[in-house]
């Protein structure tokens, strides 16, 4: 959920200070597949203050959890980077 929260930011950030609504954005990443794992990436910056918090209340069973996640939605921008999907 914190990726797609920080993909939304950077829709934020970027695009709707351009006046480009969530759905022209959805359908500018369907016709331009370059651009899904550069957001992707972006949005998996987002988890870097959840991965410290649980990190220091030492909850390392939830740490393991995101940690996966993270490495789920890499392994997509990956995939997309190279067209395999």
């Amino acid at each position: 959920m914190v990726p797609v929260l920080g993909m939304y930011l950077y829709y934020l950030l970027k695009f709707m200070s351009e006046h480009i609504s969530v759905a022209d954005f959805l359908n500018l990443l369907k016709n331009n597949h370059y651009m899904i794992p550069k957001v992707i990436s972006l949005g998996l910056i987002a988890c870097i203050p959840l991965i410290t918090y649980y990190k220091n209340r030492k909850r390392m069973k939830t740490l393991k959890g995101i940690f996966a996640a993270i490495i789920l939605y890499g392994l997509i921008a990956v995939m997309y980077r190279f067209n395999i999907l």
